[in-house]
């Protein structure tokens, strides 16, 4: 929220810096995060004075150019170049000296320099309306009054003013200090405290709203009291739609709001005043003479100030005509046919309080972040309207010729009472630290208007004012006391005490650290998907089932409103983005959970899922082609992440009708999945709009933990005697699994084996026969006892060879 110093003096009179009176909305939580110093004038037009032009004669090189010299009242008369074509001898002109900064429509600066125009000399500029930020006009310069004095200062003549703008990083709870006297009330409170002397707001002239002399017929049905507790209005004649008294347009362009007409401008400068929404509606253009409030059947177009029509929910809060028809969001956005324009005499003018969280709903289902629904959505005071609109009536008819034309409409069938709420002397000396005296509570229960009444030494009983909608408990009057008495006065003790944190081993925190520090150093990227995604990608998926979907009221998305089922499908979202930016080879892994109901049940599954797409190694001088990734490039990495945990006896499963995955393994412990892998299938990739193949391991962290906490590792010294390497090509059926192979390698081989490598495959139907492929292997071998002899090598070899023969069935390549 942007708040303008000088506004907020005319109503808190204080003799303070720009920068105390920051540190003290600091210190009572209306943190101050940017603080600007701006002229009602960028620039404040230094350097621009007035000259008198004493010749004025043409550019011999140029048509539409003149040379004039003007008295500035320096040492001697100023040569300036001009193109304006009202340029006369005699005149009274501002001039803009050498090294004069002026500021174009888009705010840039530009300095005036002395130069050569089409050879004469230039020595500042004869300026026109738009070049000193005075107006949009730019035919011809301004010429001024006769008598205004040579040398005169334009920041002077002008009289511009200079103003201190404070950002406000309001936070969602503080409902009251959404306005300037919001904030003047808040402030007065502190540094009634602070000095120990009274402050108060000093709250403009408000004179009651006139009774009609003859009043037109209408009327107000409100249909629904929750979503609308309080509607108050009143009709308004006889206006003339013109521009805002300069004033008005000064406040409200300070704090950044554009000017448009009076009518509209009074009603954004009193919602800046006071915190109200108001909203005029052109009383022409109510049909039936009537004020409907109610909500719509969910599909209802409504065209709005924007021109896009938007198609209403049925918790749509409507202000509708006698007809019904749609007149505007209440309390967020107005409709294109029922605005105020320059034709409008006669508005219906509103001052309604609306409930909170339907407000938000509507602003967020919308995405219109108007600045009325962000009053509306902190909670408004129900029992300001009337005084807002008596504010808004007074300027309308001192500043745009309105007349009252029909009684105050209030409907307000259930007044909101101030809450009464119980503080215990006890409780607040136990949360605040700080023994408070009795007067000292009450001073500052008066400070904040809060009235009490006194329930014995023990306490009091707090009634608190309805703008402070998020005070409703002891605890939130205790915050507000030491918003007031000042957090740094607290006390910090002495001494403190903490609790040292010991963090298991196998604690998931550790554990995914380890893990994510383990992938990125091996090239893998995080990605942190949001755990709500769009049921859209899961529809005529076979392998979902919709009833165990968990769905969320999603107010700011109503497309993304499902938590997650799976990994798959966000994880091909995040890849489909990428490609979508050129980023085409990738290598990424996420930590995050799923969600689905079982027997109405809720079930949360963390997982640890891998993806990879596109190339595993780039094309490079060194490393040759390019090699795209594979089902065994993710095979290897989930060993890894395996290995890495000292996790190795698994069962292997393969996948197969599974719709997720074209083709995949699934690695078990007992009855518990440890990990799913493989390539996606090439219709889920599709439907994703993705066209390259995708290889995702889905790990169930959870069980992963578990099996990985039961592992031991086992540390060895080296040995000391020397290892044997020996090559081996065998011919089998290309049928064969390869842990067939590992497992007859592993029992043969026993207990000299250390190590087996695949460093060869080789298929040909003509040199090895149809059906049949080469596997080379590559064998380590030592003895932790003694030096193997040629003798033990080669019975070890042969050994091994009979085993791959008997096992399966291999022919052994010479």
């Amino acid at each position: 929220m942007t708040l303008s110093l000088s506004w907020l003096l005319e109503y808190l009179k204080v003799n303070m810096t720009p920068e105390q009176i920051s540190d003290a909305l600091t210190s009572l939580g209306l943190e101050v995060e940017k603080m600007e110093t701006r002229e009602s004038i960028k620039g404040g037009l230094t350097g621009v004075v007035a000259g008198k032009v004493l010749t004025c004669v043409k550019h011999p090189d140029a048509d539409r150019l003149s040379i004039t010299t003007v008295d500035v009242g320096g040492e001697r008369p100023s040569s300036i170049v001009c193109g304006a074509h009202n340029i006369a001898s005699g005149q009274m002109v501002w001039v803009a000296l050498p090294d004069t900064v002026l500021y174009d429509a888009a705010g840039q600066p530009w300095t005036i320099k002395v130069s050569k125009i089409r050879g004469q000399l230039s020595e500042g500029m004869i300026c026109a309306e738009d070049e000193l930020g005075l107006g949009p006009d730019h035919d011809g310069i301004i010429v001024l009054p006769e008598d205004v004095p040579i040398g005169t200062r334009a920041s002077n003549y002008y009289q511009i003013t200079t103003d201190t703008l404070f950002e406000i990083g309001l936070t969602p709870n503080r409902s009251d200090a959404t306005s300037v006297i919001g904030v003047a009330d808040d402030l007065a409170a502190f540094l009634s405290v602070q000095q120990d002397m009274y402050h108060h707001v000093i709250w403009p002239s408000i004179p009651e709203i006139p009774l009609p002399t003859t009043s037109k017929p209408f009327s107000i049905t409100v249909k629904n009291n929750i979503a609308c507790p309080r509607y108050s209005g009143v009709l308004i004649g006889g206006l003339k739609i013109g521009p805002s008294p300069e004033w008005i347009r000064n406040r409200l362009q300070a704090i950044g709001v554009k000017s448009i007409n009076n009518v509209v401008d009074i009603t954004n400068f009193v919602l800046h005043e006071m915190g109200q929404p108001l909203h005029a509606f052109d009383a022409g253009k109510i049909s039936g003479d009537e004020i409907i409030v109610e909500t719509k059947p969910a599909g209802t177009p409504f065209l709005a100030l924007d021109q896009q029509s938007y198609v209403l929910h049925e918790q749509d809060l409507m202000i509708c005509d006698g007809t019904g028809q749609p007149m505007c969001i209440g309390g967020v956005y107005g409709g294109l046919n029922s605005g105020v324009t320059e034709m409008t005499d006669t508005i219906f003018l509103e001052s309604a309080h609306f409930n909170a969280s339907w407000i938000r709903r509507s602003s967020m289902r919308h995405n219109l972040r108007t600045d009325a629904a962000r009053r509306f959505e902190k909670g408004t005071d129900p029992n300001l309207t009337l005084a807002a609109l008596a504010r808004a009536v007074d300027l309308l008819t001192t500043y745009a010729g309105g007349t009252v034309i029909s009684q105050v409409f209030d409907h307000y069938p259930v007044p909101v009472q101030r809450p009464q709420i119980l503080l215990r002397r006890q409780v607040l000396a136990e949360k605040t630290g700080v023994d408070f005296t009795r007067d000292q509570v009450e001073r500052i229960l008066e400070a904040l208007n809060m009235t009490y009444s006194s329930t014995g030494e023990d306490g009091w009983t707090v009634s608190v004012p309805t703008n402070k909608a998020d005070v409703l408990r002891e605890i939130d009057v205790i915050e507000e006391i030491i918003r007031v008495y000042g957090i740094d006065r607290i006390p910090v003790p002495a001494r403190m005490q903490a609790a040292i944190a010991v963090e298991s081993r196998w604690s998931a925190h550790r554990m995914r650290r380890m893990l994510g520090q383990y992938l990125v150093s091996n090239g893998y990227c995080e990605m942190m998907n949001m755990s709500m995604t769009q049921p859209m990608f899961y529809q005529d998926f076979e392998w979902m089932d919709p009833a165990q979907y968990v769905t969320i009221h999603n107010t700011s998305n109503e497309s993304l409103n499902l938590l997650r089922p799976e990994m798959i499908v966000p994880v091909l979202e995040t890849i489909r983005r990428n490609i979508n930016r050129r980023q085409e080879s990738l290598r990424l892994f996420e930590f995050g959970k799923s969600y689905r109901q079982i027997k109405e049940m809720p079930e949360e599954t963390e997982h640890l899922v891998l993806a990879m797409t596109g190339h595993a190694r780039d094309a490079g001088w060194q490393t040759g082609e390019a090699i795209n990734s594979d089902f065994f490039s993710i095979k290897a990495v989930v060993h890894a992440v395996l290995g890495r945990l000292g996790i190795s006896n698994y069962k292997e499963v393969v996948l197969m009708d599974v719709s997720e995955w074209a083709y995949g393994l699934e690695y078990t412990v007992g009855p518990l999945t440890l990990v799913r892998f493989g390539k996606v299938a090439t219709q889920v990739c599709h439907r994703m709009d993705i066209r390259q193949d995708v290889f995702v391991a889905d790990f169930m962290l959870d069980t992963l933990i578990g099996i990985a906490s039961r592992s031991v590792t086992i540390y060895e010294e080296l040995n000391r005697y020397p290892a044997v390497e020996r090559d081996l090509a065998i011919v089998v059926a290309d049928t064969t699994a390869f842990k067939t192979v590992r497992h007859i390698v592993e029992e043969a081989g026993a207990p000299w084996l250390m190590r087996m490598d695949v460093f060869d495959l080789y298929k040909n139907p003509d040199h090895l026969g149809a059906g049949k492929m080469s596997i080379a292997l590559r064998f380590t071998i030592e003895n932790k006892e003694a030096t193997l002899s040629d003798k033990e090598i080669d019975q070890w070899f042969s050994r091994m060879q009979r085993a791959l023969i008997s096992g399966v069935g291999a022919e052994i390549r010479r």
